[in-house]
Order: C-alpha cells, then sequence, then structure tokens
C-alpha cells in the first residue's frame, strides 16, 4: 500500500487541517564517494510540519520554520538531522557510530534553521524499519543533501509551497534556473501561481546591467527577452506586488559561441570488463566499426587500471605487470600475449578513429579483491588517512576501519597512493612516457589524478610539504593534522587555523604534478605527434572537487553567490591560481545524472567554470539514463559542450544505441 504525504494546512492561526497528497518526496544524502556513485541514498518524507508528528511512528517527518521556531520532545529514542539553508547538514542527533546501533542518550531539542529544516525519525525497530537508521548511518555533519520530488530536484520552498496548500503567489518559470545559450537574446517566460488580479503585479528581471518588465497577460503568463553578454549572466527574476517582492528566483545563462570545430565524440573503454571481450584483433575491429558507425571520433582506452595493472606490453620504464596477472577472478583473462593497446591503435587508425589513452593515475590497487600490481612493493606509497570513522586515528587506507571491511567483502575501497610524493608522481611519469614513446596514440587522459577524498593524505610526507608551503607564506605548522582539519569523537571535521592553506596546497599539488606531465607530452609533441593531446576526465560536481584537490576551473573563474557552493569561502585569489585547465587541450565531465534537468545544469556550471578557454565535453554515463532519454541528452551535450564522452562500452548494446545515436546526430 502506498504511503500517503501528509501535511499541514495552515489558516492564519485558525487551527489545523491534515489531508493528503500523492505526490512523493524523498530527501537524498550525501553520496559516500561521488567519484564511485554520484547519487546518495533516499528515503521518503512522510510527514511534513505536522503538530501531532509525537503520535506518529515508522516515519521521516521533515519540520520548517513554518512549524516554529524549534522542535523538542523528551523521547531519547529518536534520530533527527538539522539542515542548514544551503541544505549542509550542522547536526545529527543520536548518530550511529560504525554501523553500530545509537546508543540513544540524547533528547530532541533543536532550533529550525532559517530557511533550513530538521529531519526526526522515528520508528519500532532500529534494526526491521530503516526509518532511524537510514538518518542515524548515512547523515554527518557537512554533508550536503538534496530534496526530491517525483525524482526531480527541488528545493525547501517548493515542499513548502506544496505542503502548506497556501494561496501565494509565486513565480514558476518555463526555462531551468541554470542553462546554456546560443544566442544573444534568452526568452524569460513563466507564469505566476495564485495571481491576486486585484494588486499590482509586476515580473522584473534584473542582472547585467538590465532592468526589464516582463509583460504579464490576465492569466498571469509573462514572457520576454533579456540581452546577454559573451560568457556567464547572473539575473533575478522577481515577482512583485503593489511594489513589494514577495518572490524571487536566481537565474544564471551561460551565453556559448556555436562550436566552430566538429564535435569530438569519444567513447570510454574502461579496462574492466571490456579486457574480457576485446581479446583479439578480430574482436577489436568489429567494436571499433560499430563505434565508427555509430558517429564516434574517439576511443578513451583504459591503458592503467586502478588497480594498477597496464594494457601494453612495452613497459621496459615501469615494468608494470600486464592485466592477465590480476588475481581477482572476475577479472581473470588468459594471457594470450596480445597487446591491447597496440590492435586499437591498429584498427582504430585504419578506420580514422583517434585513440586516447588514459591512466588512474593515482590509484594503485584494489583492497576490496586485493588485486595490487606494485604498491605491495611500495607500502611507503599508499595513501594515509584520517577518516570519521577512525575518530581521528591516522591510518594507510588498507588498515583502516573502511579497509579492514573492504578487505571482508563489505565494500569497495581502492587504494590511492599521496600525490605529494615525488617518488610515486616520478613512477607515475614512467607509465605515461613509455607508451608516448612506443606506441602512436593521439593523447593522454588524466583519470584519478587526484586525491581519493578529503580524508588524505595525512604521512610525514605530506606533512612536510604541508609545512614547507606554509614557511613559504610566512607561516608555521605546529599542529598536524589539527591546523589543516581534525576528525573529532562525533566523527565531524573540525577545521583548523590553516585550513584554507590545507584546501590550496593540495590542490597546488595536484596543479604542480600536471605541469610535469604536460612537460613531458610536449616533449613528445615536438619530437614525434604535432597533434599529441592532453585531456582530463573529472567529475561535473565542482562544488565538492576541492575535496579531492582537483581545481578545474579556469584560473579567471570569479565564484558568485548566486551559484550556490556550500563552501564558498575557499576560491580565494591563491585557490584560483591553482587551475590546471592551462595544461589541457580539452575537458571531459562526468554529468552522471538520471535527469535531464541535472545533466544541463552540470554541462552549464562546466561552461561557467571553464569559460571557453578550451572544449569541455559533456559525459554520460549509460547506467544513469533510460532508452528514451538517450538521443535527447546526448543531442543536448552535441549543442551545449563541444561534445559527447559515452560511458561505457561494456553498457552498449548495439542494436538499439545506434539508432540512439543516429537521433542525437540528427540536424534539425
Amino acid at each position: 500500500m502506498k504511503r500517503y504525504l501528509y501535511f499541514l494546512l495552515l489558516f492564519s492561526g485558525f487551527g489545523t487541517l491534515l489531508a493528503q497528497k500523492s505526490d512523493r518526496v524523498t530527501i537524498e544524502a550525501a553520496s559516500p564517494d561521488p567519484t564511485l556513485i554520484v547519487r546518495g541514498l533516499e528515503k521518503e518524507v512522510n510527514e511534513v510540519n505536522n503538530p501531532q508528528w509525537s503520535k506518529t511512528d515508522n516515519a521521516i517527518m521533515l519540520f520548517t520554520s513554518a512549524y516554529g521556531k524549534e522542535i523538542k520532545d523528551s523521547r531519547t529514542n529518536l534520530v533527527a538531522v538539522q539542515v542548514d539553508v544551503k541544505m549542509k547538514v550542522t547536526k545529527v542527533l543520536n548518530y550511529s557510530e560504525r554501523g553500530q546501533t545509537p546508543l540513544f542518550s540524547e533528547v530532541l531539542s533543536l532550533s529550525i534553521p532559517e530557511g533550513g529544516f530538521i529531519l526526526v525519525a522515528s520508528d519500532d525497530s532500529y534494526k526491521t524499519r530503516g526509518y532511524k537508521k537510514f538518518l542515524a548511518e548515512n547523515f554527518h555533519e557537512g554533508d550536503v543533501l538534496k530534496l526530491r520530488m517525483n525524482g526531480k530536484p527541488v528545493i525547501l520552498a517548493n515542499i513548502e509551497e506544496w505542503a502548506t496548500g497556501k494561496q501565494k503567489s509565486a513565480l514558476e518559470l518555463d526555462i531551468d534556473p541554470m542553462l546554456t545559450s546560443l544566442s544573444d537574446r534568452q526568452l524569460v517566460s513563466g507564469h505566476i501561481i495564485h495571481l491576486d488580479s486585484h494588486k499590482v503585479n509586476k515580473v522584473i528581471v534584473s542582472g547585467q546591467g538590465a532592468n526589464s518588465n516582463l509583460k504579464i497577460d490576465n492569466k498571469g503568463y509573462f514572457k520576454g527577452e533579456i540581452t546577454l553578454s559573451k560568457g556567464v549572466n547572473y539575473f533575478d527574476v522577481k515577482l512583485m506586488e503593489d511594489g513589494q517582492v514577495i518572490d524571487q528566483k536566481s537565474l544564471v545563462v551561460f551565453r556559448k559561441e556555436k562550436n566552430s570545430q566538429p564535435s569530438e565524440i569519444v567513447l570510454w573503454v574502461e579496462q574492466f570488463p571490456n579486457a574480457k571481450m576485446l581479446t583479439d584483433d578480430n574482436a577489436i575491429e568489429s567494436m571499433l566499426q560499430k563505434a565508427k558507425q555509430a558517429g564516434f571520433t574517439t576511443i578513451g582506452l583504459d591503458v592503467k587500471g586502478p588497480e594498477g595493472f597496464v594494457s601494453y606490453r612495452k613497459n621496459e620504464l615501469s615494468k608494470s605487470p600486464y592485466f592477465t596477472k590480476m588475481i581477482n577472478p572476475d577479472k581473470r583473462v588468459a594471457d594470450t600475449e596480445f597487446d591491447l593497446l597496440e590492435s586499437m591503435l591498429i584498427q582504430g587508425h585504419k578506420l580514422g578513429l583517434k585513440v586516447l589513452v588514459s591512466f588512474n593515475f593515482f590509484t594503485e590497487g584494489n583492497v576490496t579483491s586485493g588485486d595490487y600490481a606494485v604498491l605491495k612493493q611500495h607500502k611507503d606509497w599508499e595513501e594515509i588517512v584520517q577518516r570519521p570513522e577512525d575518530k581521528g586515528n591516522l591510518f594507510r587506507i588498507s588498515e583502516s576501519t573502511v579497509g579492514k571491511e573492504a578487505a571482508l567483502g563489505k565494500r569497495l575501497v581502492l587504494a590511492f597512493v599521496n600525490p605529494a610524493n615525488k617518488d610515486v608522481q616520478d613512477f607515475q611519469l614512467s607509465r605515461v612516457e613509455e607508451v608516448l614513446k612506443n606506441y602512436a596514440v593521439d593523447g593522454i587522459v588524466l583519470d584519478r589524478c587526484r586525491y581519493d577524498n578529503f580524508y588524505a593524505d595525512f604521512g610525514y610526507v605530506t606533512r612536510n610539504a604541508f609545512s614547507d608551503y606554509l614557511r613559504a607564506e610566512g607561516k608555521q605548522l605546529t599542529n598536524f593534522p589539527n591546523d589543516a582539519f581534525h576528525i573529532d569523537d562525533q566523527g565531524n571535521i573540525v577545521q583548523g587555523k590553516y585550513f584554507l592553506e590545507w584546501v590550496t596546497f593540495r590542490s597546488q599539488t595536484i596543479k604542480s604534478f600536471t605541469d610535469r606531465i604536460r612537460t613531458l607530452v610536449n616533449q613528445y609533441k615536438s619530437t614525434k605527434n604535432p597533434e599529441l593531446k592532453m585531456a582530463a576526465y573529472v567529475g561535473s560536481w565542482y562544488e565538492f572537487y576541492y575535496q579531492n584537490g582537483v581545481n578545474w576551473a579556469s584560473s579567471d573563474f570569479i565564484y558568485n553567490d548566486k551559484l550556490g557552493f556550500p563552501e564558498s569561502k575557499i576560491y580565494t585569489e591563491k585557490y584560483y591560481k591553482t587551475s590546471y585547465l592551462g595544461n589541457l587541450d580539452f575537458l571531459m565531465i562526468g554529468t552522471y545524472y538520471k535527469t535531464r534537468k541535472e545533466i544541463n545544469k552540470y554541462i552549464t556550471l562546466g561552461n561557467i567554470l571553464t569559460n571557453g578557454q578550451l572544449p569541455l565535453l559533456g559525459s554520460m554515463s549509460l547506467t544513469e539514463l533510460k532508452d528514451e532519454q538517450r538521443s535527447e541528452v546526448f543531442k543536448a551535450s552535441l549543442s551545449e559542450s563541444a561534445g559527447l564522452m559515452i560511458f561505457d562500452l561494456c553498457y552498449v548494446h548495439w542494436d538499439d544505441f545506434l539508432n540512439q545515436m543516429k537521433q542525437a546526430l540528427r540536424k534539425k
């Protein structure tokens, strides 16, 4: 039986009325690792602002300032989460430690943040019902959450307007709040919900020097055009009644020049499970012919996988073992002395396809499967982590709580190495050089050229490098890691006095390494292949990517509050200078989302961040898209970015996919 969401109708303070709606509202937790899974776990919100909530059991309830200034209850068997106006978790009441049942020692007494909300979970069995368990185990201080209605992202105001049933006038735009335009004019249209015709209504668009009144008809529908400058344009759309602003929405539009060069269309070929299918020349030729027919211009071949094994034989510099040496039974392939990269290049170039090679730079093992190409011989390279589960204690990732769980098969954990370690960097460069030297590749791609996450690295090599960085700024490291940040007893990050310097230092570390790669690429570009390219694949979620130590925005990017990033304070002049975009020839961003709106938003954000400095390709994960969505989404990426990357070959079913690509590439 479908659970209905009960909501409260307020009538000027006179009593209450409970009603029903079948729309499904969910709260999405932060992904534990957005580089592996973009979307977090979700669970339905069952009540909003119910004054009789204490009589409800087996539910997640949401409370906004419309309920009151605070929420209290004398029981200690509830779990609650406090969320601020930026959708950031600021408090978790009765949290779970390491997946264990909470102690349930805290009574509920939380203020409701202005513009934020409180989530409360109640049930009669923590282990079997799952309401309290969901909040206690998946929400942590500092996490950024999402609200969804019927699967689509919404803001709290949407939930409040829907839940209260108030007849308040509000704006509803026909266009996305963040979009890319190929024209110097943008139509702004929509309608006023609950139009009060007895008042003087105006819809005004302001920003970029504009202050335009949009024409409103007697039914509340409005439209008008605004002029766009090249690049990013920030606007406010305001609804005014009798001279008072009663609703306001931000509108961010990136004006993009039409692609002057043919679109780059890349088919990504992950090392596994594709290596099990691409076992000889015939298999590769057959696949490439289909790729050519589908309209692909380029193959992106994973030549160094996350475990450190490689997809090429000529490895005299690094001596990295070929992937047939893996012990994971799911990835075992018979060794026939076949050279996957060499065959891909020969067959691809015959068909006029370019072949880029991708390196998983700073991963050297799979803790879950126990596969390590070289890391067992270089244990000092392994990342040292400070994770919430370990309460501030420092461990190698394989020896941490999550590492031990991974070794038991309870979760997937990759073993990263320390990007600040010069021996690590030198070894990664030796792999790049042996490929550039021995194979006629068309370019290289940086993948996982980053820190694992925000919990790494805290080893002595990093400590010394950070100390040197601070000393160059006239500052002294006195307490590590606390001067950067430390994890407290509740598993929360406590920022130190040099927190911003720490963020910038990590980003500078990655930038400096890409400088070294660029130097090597330029060497072979001048002596072997003048068309040699250097690209990168990154996650499109830039607002969180500082946690991985990567600044892929242009150094000319300037943060604007209308972008709504949760940690806006990190975008300083010094941080802007850590951009590695100048080392790249093009960039692929993973827009791995399930809705067209989210995909278009992050393509636009990518355009804003890179500002036309280089070609930007939207990248789609086939597993995230329904068949009927694909053509439309592919077409949007080809129009609004400089091309398209498809992840991954192993998910392609050619009969359907060829038609999807045909529709996407069809001219108007």
